[in-house]
């Protein structure tokens, strides 16, 4: 166990519910609610405490640049493996955190041929080929898995909250014209982008940016699943339902036999940007070969916004986009909630989230002061499973989690309670019989 001096914390109870359920980390520069956990050894390599002030708008990987840490196809060496915990170099001259990994990581997952960005590709253990090590099927996986955050106490950002929908009946085909970019960077962004003008009593609906949540999972014969940002320039309401569609290719070529999926929205109001989740088949996955003969995932990802076109607009060319499916960023990483919300000392404890990629940060805890690492026992886009630090505890303390994702990008904290480890009591023993 590593024990990092981090300052002191303020006097009462630390920010949250006491449940054990996620705390909002969004602030502006004068907000020291959670200056206590921004100072420790970690959180100032990461700049913890700059990336809290930008968590009210979200996007905050791309807007602090950590989606530059890597090339295509970078990573670390060959032989890195998973190497002893703390901040390793690149070869780029660029970093990753890896964090306590239990000897027994690998005996709970299994390497398997799928998918994520290349964005993770500068902090994959095994660079030389494309497989990932993924928790086998198992209750927590199903746990955080199937979590739904509820919106009372969701913490991301207002604008990275997916609305449900009903799924779209299909496409019908149609040429779609030439896409204009997305705002800013390939995969497009929400944050700072100027509505575009629509004149009176005309519509117009605008896709404004992709991003990967995860990629599903082989056992259960799972697809990747993106979420869509969408916004209606128009001046009035849009009250007729709509399609968003997502298609997956090996080329720019979009046809409706394609694997697809999409959601149908309901309406949306004037200036209103929504949020969608779309998850497409598992067969995406097995598109293609590689040389060896093994399946290979989809390569071109295509979206759709109206995609039967049923709203008379002014513009089509910026309701969809054609993106390398790889290059697509991630979302940024979020802790929703822990099971059990009271743990003893050295306890295992699992936590559901999302955008946490494909292979162990860190685990940090909080506690008076002080900065600690949990042991990861299993890791993957949704959740981690893990075992608290053992502490000489004499009552029951309130402490914080954060999970700290391989580039550095860090979740939100989530409050816990750590109990005293139970002590065995000595039992007088009856004296012998005599002979």
């Amino acid at each position: 166990m590593v024990i990092r001096r981090s300052g002191s914390v303020g006097k009462g109870k630390v920010p949250g519910d006491g449940h054990g359920r996620a705390v909002s980390a969004t602030g502006h520069a004068g907000d020291d609610r959670f200056k206590h956990v921004t100072t420790g050894s970690v959180a100032r390599r990461i700049d913890l405490a700059g990336q809290y002030k930008m968590r009210h708008d979200g996007d905050v990987a791309r807007r602090m640049g950590f989606d530059k840490h890597s090339p295509h196809g970078k990573g670390p060496p060959h032989s890195a493996g998973y190497r002893g915990h703390g901040t390793h170099a690149l070869h780029h001259g660029s970093h990753y955190h890896l964090g306590h990994v239990s000897p027994h990581y690998a005996k709970s997952h299994f390497r398997f041929h799928f998918y994520w960005p290349s964005y993770y590709a500068g902090f994959y253990a095994y660079p030389g080929d494309y497989y990932y090590s993924y928790p086998y099927w198992s209750p927590w996986v199903s746990w955080s898995w199937y979590y739904r955050c509820r919106p009372v106490w969701d913490p991301r950002p207002i604008w990275c909250r997916p609305s449900i929908y009903v799924a779209c009946p299909g496409w019908t085909w149609w040429a779609p014209p030439v896409w204009e970019p997305l705002p800013v960077t390939v995969s497009g962004t929400w944050v700072n982008v100027q509505r575009e003008v629509v004149p009176a009593a005309q519509y117009d609906l605008q896709l404004l940016a992709v991003r990967f949540v995860d990629p599903g999972h082989p056992e259960e014969k799972l697809g990747p699943r993106y979420r869509v940002w969408l916004r209606n320039n128009s001046e009035q309401p849009i009250d007729r339902p709509f399609d968003v569609v997502l298609l997956a290719g090996n080329d720019e070529k979009v046809t409706d036999q394609q694997p697809m999926a999409g959601v149908r929205i309901d309406s949306m109001l004037p200036g209103q940007t929504q949020v969608v989740d779309v998850r497409l088949p598992f067969a995406v996955h097995q598109m293609g070969r590689d040389e060896k003969g093994q399946p290979t995932s989809f390569t071109t990802l295509h979206v759709l916004v109206d995609a039967n076109r049923e709203i008379d607009e002014t513009s089509e060319q910026n309701n969809g986009t054609r993106l390398t499916a790889d290059l697509v960023l991630p979302v940024d990483p979020s802790a929703f909630e822990v099971e059990p919300k009271a743990i003893a000392a050295g306890g295992e404890l699992l936590l559901a989230g999302e955008g946490l990629g494909p292979e162990p940060g860190r685990v940090l805890v909080h506690l008076g002061g002080i900065e600690m690492e949990a042991d990861i026992l299993g890791w993957y886009d949704l959740g981690v499973r893990f075992n608290m630090p053992r502490l000489p505890l004499a009552g029951p303390v309130e402490a914080e989690l954060i999970v700290v994702r391989r580039d550095g990008v860090a979740t939100n904290p989530i409050a816990i309670t750590i109990t005293p480890e139970p002590v065995l009591e000595e039992i007088a023993l009856p004296p012998a019989l005599p002979k």
